[in-house]
């Protein structure tokens, strides 16, 4: 088998991509995955699962929140919560996931090619990267390029007053009027806790509350 040449490719490095190169490498296949440089873990590590979880739970510690049943509802561990505070640990966790990926496949022998994908036939890969483009060839081929926010024409999504989970940022929730409503996926509920349990204004439970008001006249009259 020549250099360029795998038993397999994967395109992606989120978990479906790293648990498929890593289970075809532990049968003695040779292996590569391709992926972005600066995305290597995929959305998760990057832009979803990490980072959001990792911002809120930054905040439910700065803000002393699970210490309250036991220190009192005044306790803060924090006066107050720095932009820096928690840009810092968000970071730290995504970076040392990061690391632990690119481990977790250099100890299984699966070769990390960063650039972008893009299929010559079916079975020929080209990778563009900043250092230029290269040819690899896949007797199998997996694509697990992850997920992407879905869109709706009847939602204008501009970045400004809608946000996606992609285009969401720490500045963003914590400093702009976002009321912690998001489309597309589940991300939008941690980063609705952050800004709620930094006393911003949510509107969740007045609209449930109106909604459940309406919901309920609406079957007394009905039934």
């Amino acid at each position: 088998m020549e250099a360029n040449e795998y038993d397999l490719v994967v395109i992606g490095s989120g978990p479906a991509g790293q648990k498929g190169a890593i289970c075809a490498a532990k049968i003695r296949k040779k292996v590569a995955i391709i992926d972005r440089r600066k995305t290597i873990g995929g959305v998760c590590v990057h832009t979803g699962t990490i980072p959001s979880k990792t911002l809120r739970e930054a905040v439910l510690y700065l803000s002393g929140f699970r210490q309250r049943t036991f220190y009192g509802r005044r306790y803060v561990l924090k006066d107050r919560i720095a932009m820096a505070d928690l840009t810092f640990r968000a970071q730290s966790v995504m970076l040392r996931e990061v690391e632990v990926i690119k481990a977790q496949l250099r100890r299984n022998y699966v070769t990390t090619l960063e650039g972008d994908a893009r299929f010559i036939d079916p079975t020929t890969i080209e990778i563009k990267s900043e250092d230029g483009s290269q040819l690899v060839r896949g007797h199998h081929v997996l694509i697990a390029c992850g997920t992407r926010p879905a869109h709706s024409a009847d939602i204008p999504i501009d970045g400004k007053r809608i946000f996606d989970s992609d285009q969401v940022s720490t500045t963003h929730v914590l400093s702009s009027g976002i009321a912690g409503t998001m489309a597309a996926n589940h991300t939008g509920l941690q980063w609705a806790t952050v800004r709620n349990l930094l006393m911003a204004w949510v509107l969740t439970l007045p609209v449930s509350m109106m909604l459940a008001g309406f919901l309920f006249w609406g079957f007394r009259n009905t039934f």
